[in-house]
């Protein structure tokens, strides 16, 4: 503006409102694209913000209830029960009889253990660490291996010996007199998961 001032003090022409008008469309038009810019700046942050937003809260609902999932999965195995594949499973600590192994598994509604699968071998080995527990196999003499729920066993493991009632050790199972005392392992159906 400066300049143009000079040049009519020169003794130019007088000015016109055409150039004050054009210089002031320019010196107005610079701030409008500033102004579009960080419009246009600030637009493209909110959208970032609020998909970030959304982000966050999806990703909060999934980790609460995947944490609501977790702590609730085995909530009906008693406290000192161990809860796998559907089942919970009770180690003692103390040793006593086949027979009155059994009857400490009823008074919680549950049995020696029974199991079918390798799966469920693997696990109770795991955890019988040095110890010898009662299992819920038995035979009377002479007669076939049956499971406390009246099943038949099958043969898909060995059982060493000639007692009549099955134990498990970290190598296998074996078996023993009923009148000898182990530890024993109860096991019953998880009703959280199976009534889920």
């Amino acid at each position: 503006m400066d300049d143009h001032i000079r040049m009519m003090n020169a003794g130019d022409s007088q000015p016109t409102g055409d150039v004050i008008s054009s210089y002031l469309a320019v010196e107005s038009q610079e701030p409008t694209k500033g102004n579009k810019k960080r419009l246009c700046i600030s637009k493209i942050v909110t959208i970032v913000i609020f998909f970030l937003v959304i982000l966050i809260t999806t990703l909060a609902t999934i980790l609460a209830v995947e944490k609501h999932k977790s702590s609730t999965e085995h909530t009906s195995c008693l406290d000192d029960w161990i809860g796998y594949l559907g089942k919970c499973f009770y180690f003692s600590e103390n040793t006593t009889t086949w027979a009155a192994s059994q009857n400490f598994c009823t008074s919680y509604a549950a049995t020696l253990a029974v199991f079918n699968t390798t799966k469920e071998l693997d696990f109770l080995k795991r955890y019988s660490d040095h110890s010898q527990y009662w299992i819920g196999l038995s035979r009377k003499p002479g007669q076939t291996w049956k499971w406390i729920d009246g099943t038949t066993y099958s043969g898909w493991f060995k059982i060493i010996g000639i007692g009549e009632c099955a134990y498990l050790h970290k190598i296998g199972i074996s078996s023993a007199s009923t009148h000898l005392v182990r530890k024993w392992i109860c096991s019953k159906p998880d009703t959280h998961i199976s009534g889920s």
